[in-house]
């Protein structure tokens, strides 16, 4: 029993390893971005000063990405933190067309 606590404790501590969302913005702000999936869901994220928005390779604002641009998230949501939204750490859009 002791053993399955210790493992258990540990887990924990590690967090939960990052999922990769795509879709469409929905809406974008400084602080959060709404996209929709190709399933038609709508997903919230939380754009906190450690996340990463590219578009290629080049770091923009948050709020230069257009409604109806395709993006890829990579988020996590931290076991300890009580958050409403998912936690974006890159916001990823395609480069622009030439």
């Amino acid at each position: 029993m002791l053993v399955a606590l210790t493992l258990f404790g540990q887990d924990l501590s590690q967090g939960i390893p990052p999922a990769t969302f795509s879709g469409a913005v929905h809406g974008v702000s400084k602080k959060h971005i709404t996209i929709e999936t190709a399933e038609g869901n709508l997903l919230d994220f939380d754009i906190t000063g450690k996340t990463h928005v590219l578009r290629g390779k080049k770091k923009i604002e948050a709020e230069s990405l257009q409604e109806g641009e395709t993006v890829k998230i990579e988020a996590k949501q931290e076991p300890a933190r009580a958050a409403q939204f998912l936690e974006a750490l890159t916001i990823a859009a395609s480069p622009p067309s030439k």
